[in-house]
């Protein structure tokens, strides 16, 4: 397994590399000059050469890349071009920010998608399945910026309750803290468990008509050990498969989240650098989901041969 681990991550870079050329192409081709972003509409000729020449605009394409990725290779991601602040700096700042949103989040979405989806399994078309059914396609239904909008317009309305704004670590007040980025996560976990639901309740019921299951069963065995033992562990391999593009999804849920609520995070970081026109920023949280994503997967693959010991990487 360790030999296919760093065989993966070896394959990781070729991944990254591609990721980050159509990225750096594709933020050139988009009509429109950056420097009127940022200089107005009224910006002279000679201001726009000028921000041009700051920010290494006006050299040849490939020029600017092997900057960039000379930069990054280094650790440097460079610098805004709004402000000229650090972008690695805002990167740490921030970073605790959407790693809290997403642990939240895709702890609601495991917890509840595959909870939920064991029990509408276990009660198959009983009420609790034909509820959790129901419930599942409506959660499905729901656009993450409406439910989100509605979580923060309703208890205004009805209990005339406002959330507080402002990203509040943790460790400084655990109950403010909680009700800041437990409602919000919960709502933007909805989606996911939906799925999970479904998948949950499909892949076990299927493992449970399996041969090796009903001879569990015919040994005596509890329900709850043929249940949990023998059939669940099975069953969770398609759900870890689909629970990782669910995390790649949380990243761009936190996005919406994240200035819905005025939290202070990356996907606040990178709305405003895609609406501001910022290469650097821009290629930056690039790389940086793509990392987040390729890491997903390998691990998820790694967790395979743990739930089913059949299976060996080679």
């Amino acid at each position: 397994m360790r030999a296919y681990a760093i065989r993966r991550m070896i394959f990781f870079i070729p991944v990254l590399l591609a990721a980050s050329i159509v990225t750096f192409l594709a933020l050139r081709l988009v009509p429109g000059d950056p420097a009127l972003t940022f200089l107005g509409q009224t910006a002279t000729p000679a201001a726009i050469k000028q921000w041009h020449q700051a920010h290494h605009i006006d050299e040849p394409l490939v020029q600017q890349y092997l900057q960039w990725l000379g930069g990054m290779l280094h650790g440097d991601p460079g610098q805004a071009m709004a402000g000229g602040r650090s972008i690695g700096t805002e990167i740490k700042a921030r970073f605790p920010v959407t790693l809290a949103i997403l642990v939240c989040s895709f702890t609601f979405t495991m917890l509840i998608g595959v909870a939920f989806g064991v029990l509408a399994a276990v009660y198959q078309d009983g009420w609790p399945d034909y509820v959790l059914r129901i419930t599942s396609v409506f959660g499905l239904s729901i656009p993450n910026f409406y439910a989100l909008t509605l979580l923060l317009l309703l208890p205004a309305i009805w209990w005339r309750y406002a959330p507080p704004f402002g990203y509040i670590p943790f460790w400084d007040d655990p109950w403010r803290a909680a009700r800041q980025i437990i409602p919000p996560t919960f709502v933007l976990a909805i989606g996911g468990a939906s799925t999970l639901i479904r998948l949950t309740r499909a892949s076990l019921l299927d493992v449970l008509r399996a041969e090796y299951v009903r001879t569990a069963q015919a040994k005596g065995l509890q329900a709850r050990v043929v249940l949990m033992r023998h059939a669940l562990r099975n069953a969770l391999i398609p759900v870890l498969t689909v629970a990782g593009g669910l995390l790649a999804g949380l990243l761009g849920g936190s996005v919406i989240l994240e200035n819905i609520t005025a939290l202070p995070g990356l996907g606040q970081y990178i709305f405003n650098g895609v609406i501001n026109r910022d290469y650097n920023v821009v290629m930056a949280m690039t790389m940086y989901s793509a990392v987040v994503v390729v890491v997903t997967n390998l691990v998820i693959d790694l967790l395979y041969a743990t739930l089913d010991p059949r299976i060996r990487y080679r």
